[in-house]
């Protein structure tokens, strides 16, 4: 949900944005048993206070570990990359070392998520 501008800054949230907003507020004013909501942002300080209000629990997940990189770039590396290839054609690595490159990239994705990792690596298909 957008964070509501003050009169100060003179910037305003769109139409449909304050509709949304709006309705969001109005169906989540009171307790439910009957549904959960599940919010998740990199940034939630930039979520309106009154959707900050509404939310009981808050939990971070900080960003991944050099460990958790690593073993994130040969799980990608292998589902994107080798095991697409061998669905087409095969492609040729001559001299390439998978451990030293995994490792390179695990040490130069540090402040990646672990969505912008598997997305990059997706992206090298």
């Amino acid at each position: 949900m957008p964070k509501r501008k003050n009169t100060k800054n003179k910037e305003k949230i769109g139409e449909d944005m304050r509709a949304a907003l709006n309705a969001f507020l109005y169906r989540t004013g009171e307790q439910s048993s009957r549904f959960m909501l599940v919010l998740a942002s990199n940034e939630p300080e930039q979520f309106d206070w009154a959707v900050n209000d509404r939310l009981d629990e808050m939990v971070q997940f900080v960003l991944p570990t050099i460990a958790e990189r690593r073993r994130m770039t040969y799980l990608y590396f292998d589902t994107y990359i080798l095991k697409s290839a061998e669905r087409r054609r095969p492609i040729k690595l001559g001299a390439f070392d998978f451990e030293k490159k995994c490792e390179e990239l695990a040490q130069r994705t540090d402040g990646f998520s672990g969505r912008e990792i598997a997305k990059l690596l997706a992206a090298c298909q």
